[in-house]
């Protein structure tokens, strides 16, 4: 019961008033002090906009389209793409990682677990077998597909090597993702197509074929998990199944949407109703809030605030849609709110659960014999 009369109690605790002795949800802690960045958002912003040598395999990389005027026209096909903007990360995200090593980010997760705990400290573990970190998501019935927006490894992976490949190959002569699907490398596997009762979503517009070319990409990787190459003998079915690290995207990158069923313009109401402040009432809409938020920082790795891909074949509106538009300005961070509180606990608070490794094995499947970069018949 809830009485709107109430005072506001713990609406009271200010932000910046958190303390040790404050009481807090249970399976957040306080994240400790060596690991919070005292700097400002425009000293961050400063850093990240010059250059810095690379002088381990543990980095952070991500990409905005709009920040990539001065790219060298040979990263483009003719020095053109007029498809969707996500394919020009798709073709940076695996370079980068085979060059260098590190973690792959897309620039709309909202980090909620410091990197080491989510994987990279059994990434780097040389007693482990895991040497490439992702998560996945159900593909086809007990199938798991690896995502592309979070990745982990250290440089000179093979199997990334060969995931790009195949990739680039698919946009040999061609300026778009139209038809990939079609392609001979990918034709004879099955479209992406997660179940949707396994996503805890409600009926959504879906063409699984132009949804397929939008996520290329992942079926690319499906490919190489596939076949054993008797060219130069590696065998990606074999490496796959020994280190690869895949945690569950449903708790670890979609929880924030999957308890709200995908509901964007829910989430959006619930993040901008205020959290603190004199006129606040905690009411029943209040704690739904509350209790959403909660829940969120206790238990999952990071949000992913994905855009709707639209022409991708998904008809969806997603979170960062409604908060694009120009009458929402400052809405994901506005003071007071819970959407300023979730920013909050992504810097200031920490988790007491483990993130543990998806325990999935996949059906037996069909493994292709043949090259990675040559066509089976479909």
């Amino acid at each position: 019961m809830y009485d709107d009369e109430a005072p506001p109690r713990s609406a009271d605790i200010g932000m910046s008033v958190i303390t040790p002795q404050t009481h807090l949800p249970d399976g957040i802690a306080l994240l400790s002090p060596d690991k919070i960045d005292r700097r400002s958002d425009e000293e961050i912003a400063a850093w990240l906009q010059k250059r810095h040598p690379v002088t381990s395999d543990k980095n952070i990389w991500t990409f905005w389209h709009s920040g990539f005027a001065q790219m060298r026209p040979w990263t483009f096909i003719d020095g053109t793409m007029d498809g969707h903007k996500a394919h020009q990360g798709d073709l940076v995200r695996l370079p980068l990682l085979w060059k260098y090593g590190g973690l792959w980010m897309d620039a709309g997760l909202i980090l909620l677990r410091h990197v080491d705990d989510i994987c990279w400290k059994r990434i780097e573990d040389p007693e482990s077998p895991y040497e490439l970190s992702a998560v996945a998501l159900m593909h086809l019935p007990d199938t798991y597909t690896p995502l592309n927006g979070f990745l982990a490894t250290k440089r000179n992976n093979p199997f990334i090597k060969r995931w790009h490949d195949i990739y680039v190959a698919l946009w040999d002569g061609v300026t778009n993702a139209a038809g990939f699907h079609k392609h001979p490398l990918l034709c004879h596997l099955p479209v992406f197509c997660p179940p949707k009762d396994a996503a805890n979503m409600t009926p959504v517009e879906v063409n699984y074929e132009a949804f397929t070319d939008y996520v290329a990409h992942y079926m690319c990787c499906e490919r190489l998990r596939k076949l054993s190459d008797p060219n130069d003998g590696f065998n990606g079915a074999e490496w796959y199944n020994k280190h690869m690290l895949l945690l569950n995207a449903r708790e670890e990158m979609f929880y924030a949407q999957e308890i709200s069923h995908w509901d964007a313009q829910r989430q959006f109401d619930l993040l901008s109703m205020p959290r603190s402040g004199d006129d606040v009432v905690v009411d029943k809409e209040w704690q739904e809030a509350e209790d959403f938020v909660t829940s969120v920082l206790a238990n999952t790795s990071m949000v992913k605030l994905p855009h709707g891909p639209g022409s991708g074949g998904l008809v969806l509106k997603m979170l960062a849609d409604i908060w694009d538009d120009e009458e929402n300005h400052n809405k994901d961070n506005e003071e007071g709110t819970f959407a300023a509180y979730l920013r909050y606990g992504s810097t200031h608070f920490d988790q007491t659960r483990e993130v543990k490794k998806l325990d999935w094995q996949n059906p037996e499947e069909e493994v292709y014999t043949v090259g990675y970069l040559e066509p089976i018949k479909c």
